[in-house]
């Protein structure tokens, strides 16, 4: 098991994608990169949008912090 997605595609002839527990995808390093699935191609690129949301929105950074506001 690695995160250092790019090194272990470049020293593994076969890989597994785990999600939830279930196998997401599977097989060389050519056929994840290949792979049209949007979950793969997030984590494969790193992208930071995609069927994974990293941005939410929040609170204004007053109220987050409990500054007075004005």
């Amino acid at each position: 098991m690695t995160y250092d997605v790019k090194e272990a595609l470049k020293v593994g002839d076969y890989a597994y994608m785990i999600c939830d527990g279930v196998i997401l995808a599977e097989g060389t390093p050519k056929d994840l990169q290949a792979s049209k699935d949007p979950y793969v191609r997030q984590f494969l690129n790193a992208e930071p949008d995609g069927p994974v949301r990293f941005h939410f929105p929040g609170p204004p950074l007053e109220e987050d912090l409990r500054l007075p506001s004005g």
